[in-house]
């Protein structure tokens, strides 16, 4: 008669993870290159132009992503909601207390309304750039 034997029950060895592959270093960013002089206003137009020379993009491209970013920016911050903007700053909604002012021809107090404003501020890495690293 022939016996039945029993398989014993092999233990695997637990599976080796694979290490996590370097990751490569992200290129460097390319250096803005701008055609401005200090002092002039730069136009929509000639922003745009930057943005798609910079991204490598049409200018109606690069028209439709700014336009896009800044219509999210606005909608954050007329929820009242802070929205920082990279190294650049942080743009934000103050409230402004009602207070009591005066008529510099007269004199007279004046009463000022409550208000809000529109207020920006400088991130510290842009101080300091502006500030030429004082």
């Amino acid at each position: 008669m022939a016996r039945k034997v029993a398989k014993k029950a092999v233990k695997k060895a637990p599976a080796r993870k694979k290490a996590p592959a370097k990751k490569a270093a992200a290129p460097a960013p390319k250096p803005v290159k701008v055609a401005a002089t200090a002092g002039k206003t730069v136009t929509a137009s000639a922003l745009l132009q930057s943005v798609a020379d910079h991204l490598g993009l049409k200018k109606s491209e690069a028209k439709g992503m700014v336009e896009g970013y800044i219509d999210v920016v606005k909608a954050y911050v007329l929820k009242g909601a802070k929205v920082k903007i990279g190294d650049i700053g942080m743009v934000m909604i103050r409230a402004r207390k009602a207070r009591m002012g005066r008529n510099p021809q007269t004199g007279e107090p004046v009463k000022i309304k409550a208000s809000k404003k529109l207020a920006f501020r400088q991130s510290a890495v842009m101080k300091a750039q502006v500030m030429g690293g004082r």
